[in-house]
């Protein structure tokens, strides 16, 4: 027998499915012999004596009410869930099967067949569509076929032929059985590589989708599934740029290999930051961390909600600092505008931003203090109603011209201690 798949949810999977997609098979099957056995039912009077008839009626009607009980069934999930029922149905017909080769038997004269030949063509033609009709349960088709060969030698014993006939009837018939045993367990054996294949193929496929989704907001990583390009235009998002302060000095204190630590470090915790603020992560360039609120996974955040992100950052970078005694700080900068966003290339999938309002976040984070917030004027009247900030400061930025720069104030806004001057 095949091998069955050790994991029991994947071989219910396997048999339902299975047994699923031969059910048009099946059916056909069963409707073929329902007309067959109707259009005897319309021969037989034209040549059969009345008693004949009626034998051959009652036993085509039982034949006829199974073969539409199994077309009924497989209308259920009873059918495709309970292989076992196979065994079921095929004794059920081999039963009628043998009252209809008693009915046939009895008209010998006429049909030219006798009853001993009746049993040969008939169990025959029960085999056929055994070995198609047991869907993914080729140990339950050996089970029935080994009660078939039972009930078949029985039949042979009883038989008015010679010993060398019965030998000759008995071998052919078992090697018959024995082919239709090999097809019926090719079948599932095919059908299962296929299976096992097409699940390797489908998972295989789930992780390079949840890596998709993994890189990029969900929307995005849908339209690119579907083909779709990806280009978005956002009139009002704030930019958070995240800077480390210091850096060079820190990597020339400390290995390349602590150094790669401490930046996984850093980043972890502002990516906590950004799930826990809801503000959606951009990307890492150098020691830089970009992150904006706004834009095409965080559409229901604003300023104010950067600021607090740039503030948890902040705490949690102080923590750490302390924790591990390194002198790490950061600064923030921040800046209200409009930006495009979208998927470029066709490899290494990232949805990134562009547009002025990247630049001006960049360099006002660059004026922002240690352990500080910087923002744009437009930043400031985005958050002014709900953010504490020191007054306007005016500096000119390289490639920007002169602007107008608020701080956050660190003491209320972020719970930061008092330093003092």
């Amino acid at each position: 027998m095949p091998g069955r798949f050790e994991d029991p949810a994947v071989e219910r999977a396997y048999v339902e499915g299975e047994r699923r997609a031969r059910i048009p098979g099946t059916r056909f099957l069963a409707a073929m012999g329902m007309v067959t056995l109707i259009s005897y039912i319309g021969f037989n009077p034209l040549h059969f004596p009345r008693e004949g008839v009626i034998a051959y009626n009652i036993a085509a009607a039982v034949f006829l009410t199974f073969l539409a009980g199994v077309i009924g069934l497989t209308f259920t999930r009873f059918y495709i869930a309970r292989g076992w029922i196979d065994i079921v149905i095929f004794s059920a017909l081999g039963v009628a099967m043998i009252m209809l080769i008693d009915a046939l038997g009895d008209q010998a004269a006429i049909t030219g067949i006798s009853r001993f030949g009746m049993a040969i063509v008939n169990l025959g033609i029960l085999v056929v569509f055994a070995a198609v009709g047991f869907v993914a349960t080729t140990r339950y088709f050996l089970a029935w076929a080994a009660l078939v060969v039972v009930l078949y030698l029985a039949f042979l014993i009883q038989a008015d032929r010679g010993i060398v006939n019965k030998v000759y009837t008995f071998t052919n018939f078992t090697t018959f059985l024995t082919f239709a045993a090999f097809v019926n367990w090719d079948i599932d054996r095919r059908a299962r590589k296929t299976f096992a294949a097409q699940r390797a193929l489908d998972i295989e496929r789930q992780k390079t989708e949840d890596l998709l989704f993994n890189v990029l907001p969900p929307a995005v990583a849908q339209r690119l599934r579907e083909g779709q390009a990806v280009a978005d235009s956002f009139s009002d998002v704030s930019v958070v740029f995240i800077d480390i302060v210091g850096f060079s000095q820190l990597a020339r204190r400390l290995s390349p290999g602590m150094l790669v630590k401490v930046l996984n470090e850093v980043f972890s915790i502002a990516d906590g930051c950004a799930d826990r603020s809801g503000v959606e992560k951009v990307k890492t360039i150098g020691d830089a961390y970009l992150a904006v609120a706004g834009g095409q996974a965080s559409g229901d955040r604003g300023a104010s909600e950067a600021i607090h992100f740039g503030c948890e950052v902040i705490r949690a970078i102080r923590r750490f600092a302390a924790e591990t005694g390194l002198d790490v700080r950061v600064r923030v900068g921040i800046h209200t505008g409009p930006v495009v966003g979208g998927v470029v290339g066709s490899r290494r999938y990232a949805y990134d931003y562009w547009g002025d309002t990247m630049n001006v976040a960049s360099r006002i984070e660059g004026i922002a203090e240690p352990d500080g917030i910087a923002v744009s004027e437009s930043t400031y009247f985005s958050a002014r109603d709900a953010i504490d900030f020191a007054g306007a400061e005016l500096h000119t930025l390289k490639g920007v011209g002169e602007v107008k720069v608020y701080r956050v104030d660190a003491v209320t806004v972020c719970n930061l201690p008092d330093e003092g001057p």
